[in-house]
Parts: structure tokens; C-alpha cells; sequence
């Protein structure tokens, strides 16, 4: 990765890159309507180099980037979402209002606009005749090829201003960088790409961008088209006038892209043609002379009355107010739409880290019940955050005491009222950082624990200045979490009156089947003490009594919500399948063409099972074979005595089937409530019930099945239950 010299990098690490304000307000416009696409949005990213960067960074962070790097502005759009880009573009535009100036001075980014998205427009063009397989990144690449000047403006500021004034041209500029700051815009431009882990050569196409004709020639292809629009833009006037012969620099581009004289003219104009009708769009005018340097405006400062400090405090205090009532309360608009206090807190971070130019930074929540402050089950964090555990109180931490006091510390401090501890010490360096800025995270109601930026000395300090509008900001948050939690604990209430219902409701329903149920029990009972003893036919009115008893059970515990542990008895299998086969052996297989194959295992034991759940599990896989083979088949019923699976022994039953096959689409789910209006009078439950009966008896599930070859379950259940606890 490119290494600048420490001062600078000091200097740009967290900066401020100045947008057009017209392309930042036109963007909050078109993210604030809900009819403008992802490609609308995209749209209007591309047409600023500063708005383009920070996207890109954005959306290539640790806590956003999503598997591969992303550098697409448009899937760039679409990973961060339509509320993320809204509460981006509220967030850009802030910073733009209460940062507008670098040292008091008011910078023309106008020049440097146009040079900028011509060179993307010229990169582009080139890149589509020459056949490049991406002409977008070349867009991107030119579009962000004098990045490094926006970083050196806001990083180092009057100094590289003075330099800014001193310089005719790029090529003057670039010899006082190097003797001034011992590098140069290019090389800084290309160290912000390097921060996004691309695995592309659009960081050395805005490397090279000023490298001599000699060298750039055995370049990379997109370094080399980068240079080419750089050059085309630079020298657009000499292509007017050029005859026969190209000068040096132009020749070279014919001689790398096969882009004679007269398709130079025509690409520069075609592209200058469409930067004009953006900036029309967008109420930009450009000057015939502009420079494509940042300069100082001639535009007078506003606001610059003298004031005393008391006025200067109070004046403070009232912009602070101000800026509060005008943007945090779109802001917290914008969080209060987030469905999750985990996408909350997603979305400060990065709102964070665009408002204040903060690096790496945490989050330690109160845990009420054990009156700590902890990291657990918040995603995008160091490993370390995980496991924290914080006892609130000054005594363990700088973290706990501005937790418990409400007011921001930061581990510089010379006197901090609470020493730096072990723990702050640990955090530090989890978050990679010299020194830490903890800013309390207060609601109207509660304590909801702290933000954590990791911060250099340098950091601190610029932090420090802006550390009532951090604080109000985080109060803001703070209130969002805390209004997500008490309209979640809402939630909850309701659900649970209508839990209430539901069993109540329930009740009647069983109190009425019941009385049915007990009827046909009882008539059952009439007819059997008619029958003589030895008559064949008491067997079978003893398994409808016990199925009536079953069917009675499972209504009683509609009520029940709660999940109750299953009966245990010594059940043998055999003899409960073959019962079973008594009663729906001729209902759901023989008046079908069902013929059934038994291979029961004489080895299989009795086992502690709730007998009514088996029977369940085995009715629900018996049905669906009958349902599944309409024109007749086979279904083969199996037990084995010892199956041992991760040295745990099971006994295990096998229904198979010759019918159809389930179809591929429901196999992925096949144990999960399917859509009941897939088939008409059944309600898409019967295997998730069997799989959750499973589980209940600590046994497992699989099924294996082809299309027309048939559907076959295993189920395995333990000899042995568990103890638990």
C-alpha cells in the first residue's frame, strides 16, 4: 500500500472533501423522493469527485462492505440502501453547511469541477472504443483523478491554499508539492483508493496520471487511458489548431488507444458538450477562462462582524442550537425509519464518521440487569467488544465514568477527573487507535451506554472543537434507540393481550369439541360391553377409544402456548405400528392400491417415548404417502434396533414411499410451514409439526426423494434421553 509522509497523512486521514453544494443539494433532493431509482442516484453521485470518494469509502467499509469489494457506484447505492444514501445525503449536507470554508477562506471548486468530470466523460469515450471490458471504472478513475488536491485543501489547508495561488498549471503545482510536502496530489488521491482494498489498477491510474510520455507507455490499460482524457482535457486547445502533426504528449495517446486527430476533437467535444448541459442542469456556470485549479472566490466572507468572547461563546451556543433544530431532527427522521436498533446503530456509526471525519469507531450498551456496559451482539465490531464487561461505576474505567456522569471525556486529557484504567487501555488498542474520546449516549429516560472513538492526539484536539455538536449527536441517537425500545416493549404488550385472547378463545373451542368427543367415547364404551369378550372386534374399538383419548389431548393443548415437555413411557415401536396399521391400514393405503411392506426389527426394545407423539409423527409421514400415490404404490414401514450416530445410539423408523417425489422447490424448506394456499385444503404444516415433534423427543429428521422415484424419511430416536438441567 502506498506510504505518504506521516505529517500529511496526519493531516488527510480524516478530512473533509468539499462537493459542488448544487450536486450535494440536488442529491438530498432526488434521495428524499421515493420515486428516484438506485440509477437516478447513481447519476448524480458521478458528477462530483468529492461525492464519488465518499460514497465509495462508505460503501467499502469494514461494516458495509458485503463479501467483494464494490467499486460500482450504482451497486455502491444499492448495498447501502435507500435509508442509509438518505441519511448520508442529510448528513454530506450538514457537513457542507457548518464546514463550508477551509481557514476562513472560501474555495471555487467550479474549475476543478468541470476538468474533473471531463476527464471521466473523455476516460469514458476512450474506454468504449478501444473495447475496455469496464468503461465505468474508467469514468470512476477520471471522475477521481485530482482527488488528492480536495484531501490536501482540507488536510493542510491556507499552506497548500498558498500553493494553490502560486501555481499556473497542474505541472507547476505538482513541483511545489513535491518540495513542500515531499509528495503530491496524485500520490494522495491514489492512497484514499488504497484505503478501499480494490482489486483493480484505479488507484495507479490516478498514480500515474502525471507520469512522463516515456514511462507511461508500459502502464497498465486503464493508467493509460486515465492519462490519455488527462491529456486530451489538458491540451484540448492545441487539438484545434494541430495539423499533421501531434504535440508530444497528444501524439502518444493516438499512439496508445489508435485515437487519430479527428476522433480526439470529436470525443472532447462530445463530452465537453454533456459536462455543459450537467452544469445547466444543476445551476453551475462555468467560465470560458476557468481554472481548473481550486481557487480562493472573490466572494466576501459573510458573518465576519468582530465579536467579543462572551458574544463569541453566546453566538457559538446559538448556532449550536440552531444547527440542532435545523438537522437532527431530519436526521433522527431518518433513524427513526430503521427497523432494527441494529441497523440504528449501523447507521450512526456511519453518520458518525461523515459529521465528524472520526475513524474507527464502538459502541458499549448498559446491560440493566447486571448494571454493566458491554459490546455483546453488536455486529462490525473488534472480537474484544464481545466479551467487555464493564461494571458501571468511575472506579473501572473512563468508559463506565462517562457512562454514570453524562459528560464526554477523552483519554488526553491532563487532568481527567477518573484515571485511564487497563480497560481503556484494551480498548485503545482493540480499536487500533493512540488515545480514546468517549461521548455519552443519554436519553431523555435512560443511560444507554457510550460511543467509542478511537482517535489520535491529533484528532482529539479537532474533536474537541466540535465536541457540543458530537455530544448533541449522540443524545440524538440515543433518543432514537431509546423511542425504538419502548415502541418494541409495545409491541410486546400487545402481543401479549392478544396471546390472552387467543387462549381464551381457545378454551371455548376445546370446552365445545370436547363434549362431542366425549359422546362418541361413551357410545364407544355402550358398544363394547355388548360385545362378547373374545369378539376380535374389542381390539379395535380399544385403538379408536385410545385415538379419541389422543385427538382429546392435542385440543387441550391449543390453550397452551408454552411448550411442555413430551410424556415418557416404555413404548415399543413394533407393536405400535403394527396397532396403527390396524386402525388406518385399510382408510389410507388398502382401498388405494397402497400395498404395505413391514420390516420391523425383532431387536428393536421398548424405549422411554411419548407414545402420542410418535403416533402423530407416523399419521402425518403415513398421510402424505397416501395424498402423494393417487394411482396405487408401495409403502415400506422399518425399524432398526442400533443405529449410532457421533457415538449416540438410536433406534430408527423409516417410511418409504414409491409415489412422485417432492418437488425440488420445497425440498430446500421441506420442514418449515409451506404457503397454505400452495394446496388447496391442506394447511402446509404437517412436516414442520413432525420435525418439531422430532426435536422435541431429541431425535433427528432427514428425507431423501427424486422426482418419480419416491420420498423416504429417517427419523432416529434415542434409546436415552438427555438429563437436563
Amino acid at each position: 500500500m502506498l506510504q505518504l509522509p506521516e505529517s500529511i497523512l496526519d493531516s488527510i486521514e480524516a478530512v473533509y472533501l468539499p462537493s459542488m453544494p448544487q450536486v450535494l443539494l440536488r442529491f438530498l433532493q432526488l434521495s428524499s423522493d421515493e420515486n428516484t431509482s438506485m440509477a437516478e442516484l447513481a447519476t448524480i453521485v458521478g458528477q462530483d469527485p468529492a461525492l464519488s470518494a465518499r460514497i465509495l469509502t462508505v460503501a467499502n467499509s469494514a461494516a458495509l462492505r458485503r463479501g467483494k469489494e464494490t467499486k460500482s457506484l450504482l451497486q455502491c447505492l444499492v448495498n447501502l440502501g435507500t435509508r442509509l444514501s438518505r441519511t448520508l445525503a442529510a448528513c454530506l449536507v450538514v457537513q457542507k453547511v457548518f464546514s463550508p470554508t477551509v481557514d476562513n477562506q472560501h474555495y471555487d471548486l467550479t474549475g476543478f469541477w468541470g476538468h474533473s468530470l471531463r476527464v471521466a466523460e473523455v476516460s469514458r469515450a476512450i474506454a468504449a472504443d478501444i473495447g475496455y471490458m469496464d468503461p465505468e471504472e474508467a469514468y470512476l478513475s477520471g471522475l477521481l483523478h485530482d482527488v488528492g488536491q480536495l484531501l490536501l485543501l482540507g488536510g493542510v489547508g491556507e499552506r497548500y491554499g498558498t500553493m494553490l495561488v502560486l501555481s499556473r498549471d497542474e505541472a507547476d503545482l505538482r513541483d511545489i508539492e513535491e518540495q513542500r510536502l515531499g509528495t503530491d496530489h496524485a500520490a494522495v488521491g491514489a492512497w484514499l483508493l488504497d484505503q478501499w482494498n480494490l482489486s483493480s489498477f484505479m488507484a495507479d491510474s490516478i498514480l500515474f496520471h502525471h507520469t512522463p510520455v516515456e514511462e507511461i507507455v508500459a502502464a497498465d490499460i486503464l493508467s493509460r487511458i486515465v492519462w490519455s482524457a488527462h491529456m486530451i482535457c489538458y491540451h484540448h486547445k492545441q487539438l484545434e489548431h494541430a495539423q499533421d502533426e501531434l504535440p508530444g504528449g497528444l501524439a502518444a495517446v493516438q499512439q496508445m488507444t489508435g485515437i487519430d486527430l479527428q476522433k480526439m476533437i470529436a470525443i472532447y467535444h462530445q463530452s465537453s458538450e454533456r459536462v455543459v448541459s450537467i452544469a445547466a442542469a444543476l445551476g453551475i456556470t462555468e467560465t470560458a477562462d476557468a481554472k481548473t485549479l481550486p481557487h480562493t472566490s472573490t466572494t466576501p466572507l459573510a458573518n465576519l462582524t468582530p465579536k467579543n468572547n462572551d458574544c463569541d461563546t453566546a453566538y457559538g451556543e446559538m448556532e449550536d442550537a440552531v444547527r440542532d433544530m435545523a438537522v437532527m431532527h431530519p436526521l433522527q427522521q431518518d433513524l427513526a425509519s430503521l427497523d432494527s436498533e441494529a441497523e440504528i446503530l449501523l447507521a450512526v456509526r456511519e453518520s458518525a464518521r461523515i459529521l465528524f471525519g472520526s475513524g474507527e469507531l464502538a459502541f458499549l450498551l448498559v446491560n440493566p440487569e447486571k448494571q454493566i456496559l458491554s459490546g455483546a451482539d453488536i455486529s462490525c465490531q473488534p472480537e474484544l467488544f464481545q466479551r467487555l464487561e464493564i461494571p458501571l461505576g468511575p472506579k473501572y474505567s473512563l468508559a463506565s465514568s462517562v457512562a454514570k456522569e453524562n459528560i464526554p471525556r477523552s483519554t488526553f486529557e491532563k487532568e481527567p477527573p477518573v484515571a485511564t484504567t487497563l480497560v481503556d487501555v484494551q480498548i485503545a488498542r482493540a480499536l487500533g487507535s493512540e488515545g480514546l474520546l468517549y461521548i455519552p449516549l443519554h436519553s431523555r429516560k435512560r443511560n444507554i451506554g457510550v460511543m467509542v472513538y478511537g482517535v489520535s492526539a491529533t484528532q482529539a484536539v479537532r474533536l474537541q472543537q466540535r465536541i457540543r455538536w458530537i455530544t448533541s449527536f449522540a443524545s440524538m441517537a440515543a433518543q432514537t434507540i431509546e423511542n425504538w425500545r419502548d415502541m418494541r416493549e409495545r409491541e410486546l404488550v400487545l402481543e401479549a393481550a392478544m396471546t390472552r385472547k387467543f387462549e381464551q378463545h381457545a378454551r371455548k373451542v376445546v370446552h365445545e369439541a370436547g363434549n362431542p368427543l366425549s359422546i362418541i367415547k361413551n357410545y364407544l364404551e355402550i358398544v363394547n360391553q355388548k360385545l362378547p369378550d373374545d369378539n376380535p372386534m374389542q381390539q379395535e374399538l380399544e385403538i379408536f377409544r385410545e385415538e379419541i383419548d389422543r385427538v382429546t389431548q392435542i385440543m387441550s393443548k391449543m390453550g397452551d402456548l408454552c411448550e411442555t415437555a413430551p410424556e415418557s413411557g416404555e413404548l415399543d415401536l413394533n407393536s405400535l405400528i403394527e396397532n396403527m396399521l390396524v386402525l388406518y391400514g385399510e382408510s389410507l393405503f388398502a382401498h388405494k392400491n397402497i400395498m404395505i411392506e413391514k420390516n420391523l426389527d425383532s431387536g428393536v426394545v421398548p424405549i422411554a417415548l411419548d407414545k402420542n407423539s410418535i403416533k402423530q409423527i407416523l399419521l402425518n409421514l403415513w398421510n402424505n404417502s397416501s395424498e402423494a400415490m393417487t394411482t396405487g404404490g408401495t409403502i415400506v414401514i422399518s425399524t432398526h434396533a442400533d443405529v449410532n450416530q457421533n457415538g449416540r445410539n438410536y433406534v430408527e423408523i423409516v417410511v418409504s414411499d414409491t409415489g412422485p417425489g417432492l418437488p425440488p422447490d420445497v425440498l430446500p424448506s421441506l420442514f418449515k410451514p409451506l404457503d397454505p394456499h400452495r394446496r388447496p385444503g391442506h394447511s402446509g404444516v404437517g412436516l414442520s409439526i413432525v420435525a418439531g415433534l422430532v426435536e422435541r423427543l431429541e431425535g433427528r429428521i432427514t428425507c431423501q426423494s427424486k422426482t418419480g422415484l419416491g420420498t423416504s424419511y429417517s427419523i432416529l430416536l434415542p434409546k436415552s434421553r438427555k438429563d437436563k438441567a
